[in-house]
C-alpha cells in the first residue's frame, strides 16, 4: 500500500498513516487558501487504498484551528471514511479538542451529525 505522509506547514496540518500502529492522523492548524486542493491527496488516497486499511485502523483529528474552506474538505475526508465503514471496514474516528475550545467541540459534534457516524470526541491533543 502506498504511504501517505504530508509534512505540516504554518497553514496546513501534518497528515500521516502509520501502518505498523494502524492509525491515520491529521494534526495541526488547517488554514490553507485552497483546502480542497490540500486535502485532495488524502481523499484520493482513501478512495484508492482505503479498502486495504486493516480493521481497527484509527483516524485521529487534532486540529487546534481550521478555516471555513477546510470545513467542506474535512467533511469530504470523513465521508470517505464513512464509505469505507459502509463497505464493512471497522474504522474508528476520534476528534481531539483542547480544554475550553467550544468551537472545536461544536465542530466535532456537527461533523458527527452531518456524516451520521460515530465520532469520539476526546479532550487533549496528539502529535504526529
Amino acid at each position: 500500500m502506498n504511504a501517505l505522509n504530508i509534512i505540516a506547514t504554518k497553514s496546513t496540518p501534518a497528515i500521516s498513516y502509520n501502518a505498523e500502529h494502524a492509525w491515520f492522523r491529521v494534526v495541526g492548524n488547517s488554514i490553507p487558501e485552497n483546502a480542497s486542493a490540500f486535502y485532495a491527496p488524502l481523499v484520493n488516497w482513501l478512495q484508492d487504498h482505503g479498502d486495504q486499511l486493516p480493521n481497527g485502523c484509527a483516524f485521529e483529528f487534532s486540529l487546534p484551528y481550521f478555516n471555513s474552506s477546510s470545513l467542506k474538505a474535512l467533511y469530504q475526508v470523513l465521508m470517505q471514511i464513512k464509505r469505507l465503514q459502509e463497505l464493512g471496514k471497522q474504522l474508528s474516528v476520534t476528534w481531539y479538542v483542547e480544554e475550553d475550545d467550544d468551537f472545536m467541540l461544536e465542530a466535532g459534534e456537527t461533523y458527527r451529525e452531518m456524516v451520521s457516524m460515530d465520532i469520539e470526541i476526546k479532550a487533549g491533543h496528539i502529535e504526529v
